[in-house]
């Protein structure tokens, strides 16, 4: 009799062990969940795809918006160059009715080197650009020229000869970039048989802060 009364003691001091230790189990496992989830296992290192990568001025994109000097600029879109493997891009900037172009990349040494312009129609330019440009009191001697192809993503508005291409058309740019002493710099490119003329200065990489628009 005491024997028998001994074993259903033990047996119920097991089961309330097992039933208390999943109540434990449950509960740290509650708890981990509501500390954002299971443990995970160590991965190979790669964690491509994991994490959205941190896109600079440079890496601009349609709908994104370009923080400068207190003022919110909408990218509406984007012109990629490529010269013999340089790349660089100019966006579209705007602002209400304001509208800017940032060129971010052109330089082929040293920092990114970005630069604030809008449209001077007051520049004429015809036929070969000359070595010196005179705005004012202000000479632009040229810095440098080149060729290079360019692809159009989004908006790019009013570029001569593009109006009725298709998206993502690439095209042939020949272009010609004037600095005068200090931040002031002349863009000029020639599409097609016509030219545009952008003038501004260049801009701090560190004045820059882009909002991913996704």
């Amino acid at each position: 009799m005491f024997t028998a009364l001994l074993i259903a003691v033990l047996i119920v001091a097991g089961a309330t062990t097992v039933i208390g230790g999943g109540l434990v189990f449950a509960h740290q496992r509650r708890r981990a969940l509501e500390r954002g989830g299971e443990a995970k296992l160590l991965g190979s290192g790669d964690e491509s795809g994991a994490r959205s990568v941190e896109r600079g001025p440079r890496d601009m994109r349609p709908g994104d918006v370009m923080q400068h000097a207190g003022r919110d600029w909408l990218v509406e879109g984007v012109l990629h160059y490529d010269e013999d493997g340089h790349r660089w891009v100019a966006g579209r900037l705007v602002d209400v009715n304001d509208v800017r172009w940032l060129v971010v990349g052109m330089d082929r040494t040293g920092a990114a080197g970005a630069r604030m312009l809008q449209d001077d129609r007051e520049i004429e330019v015809g036929g070969y650009p000359p070595d010196v440009l005179v705005v004012g009191d202000k000479r632009y001697p040229l810095e440098r020229r080149g060729t290079a192809t360019v692809k159009i993503s989004g908006d790019a508005g009013a570029i001569p000869g593009t109006r009725d291409l298709a998206p993502e058309s690439v095209l042939r740019c020949r272009w010609w970039r004037y600095q005068a002493a200090g931040p002031d710099t002349i863009l000029v490119e020639q599409w097609g048989g016509d030219f545009r003329t952008l003038r501004g200065v260049a801009v701090p990489d560190g004045d820059l802060d882009l909002m991913p628009g996704s």
